[in-house]
């Protein structure tokens, strides 16, 4: 796996140059040699990898595969949405795992979380995250996840590719979706899709994320796309 040097390697390299002045050659001969060295070692570590976004050169996020190697190892069976899907004219691109913090450690109980991006025309992302859960670890957090403490909380209950699923949208404060979740129950593990609000594209227009202003969509996304990594 290549990925881009960082401005440490760089400055290694910088000091390097600054040691071998003192070297006997001319300094339009070691100039020469310095900047050939330089562009060798950014293309070698920037041509065939995408470490900038912490993509590997086969263009999954590395640390996605990271908690897919733990999650498999806790035999917690994986799916996902593919590489990238499209709704409407956005194109969400990923899945990303969580590089750091207690969420980059949760596969180990049983939890994966994963993210697909969407870039927006007017700059920024709006996105859709993926959870999976082992029957153990959603008999410990799903009370939190189907009943948030919050007043005006809708419930439907819904069939996603012929199988058992609910809707919760969650509204926050003037919106009236804040939060949009489908729980699909699969025979080994639960899905969670999350669906966060990104605001108004514009003062009483719809929202920025396109499953917040028609959440068919969200449904149709997981009919369509969910399938076992790495199919």
């Amino acid at each position: 796996m290549a990925t881009c040097w960082s401005a440490v390697k760089i400055k290694e390299i910088m000091i390097q140059w600054n040691l071998d002045r003192r070297a006997c050659a001319p300094s339009s001969v070691r100039l020469l040699l310095f900047t050939a060295t330089l562009v060798a070692v950014l293309v070698s570590g920037c041509g065939t990898g995408r470490g900038d976004d912490g993509h590997n050169s086969a263009g999954l996020n590395q640390y996605f595969l990271r908690d897919v190697a733990t999650a498999e190892a806790v035999k917690l069976p994986v799916y996902w949405l593919g590489e990238e899907f499209a709704v409407d004219d956005l194109v969400f691109r990923g899945p990303y795992g969580v590089e750091f913090g207690t969420e980059a450690e949760q596969a180990q109980q049983g939890v994966l979380e994963m993210t697909y991006l969407a870039p927006l025309k007017q700059g920024g992302n709006t996105r859709l995250k993926l959870y999976l859960y082992s029957k153990q670890a959603w008999e410990a957090t799903k009370e939190r996840v189907t009943n948030p403490a919050l007043p005006g909380v809708t419930r439907s209950v819904i069939s996603v590719a012929g199988r058992h699923a609910e809707l919760i949208s969650v509204p926050l404060g003037t919106r009236p979706v804040n939060t949009l979740w489908l729980l699909l129950h699969l025979d080994d593990v639960v899905v969670v899709g999350e669906a966060p609000a990104g605001g108004p594209m514009y003062p009483g227009g719809p929202d920025y994320n396109p499953f917040i202003n028609n959440p068919d969509l969200l449904i149709q996304v997981l009919e369509e796309n969910l399938r076992p990594y790495p199919e």
